[in-house]
């Protein structure tokens, strides 16, 4: 079965905020649950090389207290455009659900689906917030082309989390004056993160 994703014409979402080629764009609940509204589901297949198209992707950082959980892709990732690359954030496609509300809170449900794919919460490690910062564009590249992140900032209470397939992520946590050593290595979306949000 062909996996459907959640995106939406690019000539609406420019409509809704402003344009930046490459970089980060500010933005409120408000503008999202517009997004939301207008987006629709479509086969992934055919909106991977359709710059008519954006698939959201909400991106979340991992922050407790000042460090930050930096991941590192491996080759064994399904996007072959980002093997190898690190990232601050974690995310993915919006997929279909049976709670889905045409609003933030749809977002929000997809975004802790994300990441607990990706990582387990140990110890009485739990969420204590869950902030949106800003949209994320990059036109520059191919990936970037057909994707508008969403950027979030998930809190947590402490750093015990372990990552689920080490075959595809490792990561470590960062202190906040630590991370400017790994920017040359970040996937451009963590790069804008890094500029505009953490930095």
């Amino acid at each position: 079965m062909d996996e459907l994703v959640f995106a939406i014409p690019t000539v609406e979402l420019w409509d809704l905020i402003s344009y930046k080629r490459n970089g980060f764009i500010t933005g409120n609940s408000d503008v999202l649950n517009r997004i939301v509204q207008k987006s629709l589901f479509r086969k992934r297949d055919e909106l991977e090389e359709d710059p008519s198209f954006k698939q959201i992707i909400p991106y979340a950082i991992i922050s407790c207290k000042e460090s930050f959980y930096l991941f590192r892709r491996t080759s064994k990732q399904a996007e072959k455009r980002l093997h190898n690359k690190l990232t601050l954030g974690v995310g993915g496609h919006m997929n279909p659900n049976k709670s889905m509300e045409p609003n933030e809170h749809y977002i929000i449900d997809e975004l802790k689906r994300e990441l607990f794919e990706e990582v387990q919460l140990k110890k009485g490690c739990f969420i204590e917030g869950i902030q949106f910062i800003g949209f994320i564009n990059d036109d520059t590249i191919p990936v970037g082309r057909v994707h508008i992140g969403l950027l979030y900032n998930i809190r947590l209470s402490n750093k015990d989390v372990i990552i689920n397939e080490t075959d595809k992520m490792t990561a470590k946590w960062v202190d906040k004056p630590d991370l400017s050593g790994f920017y040359e290595g970040m996937e451009t979306w963590s790069k804008i993160a890094f500029d505009n949000y953490i930095k």
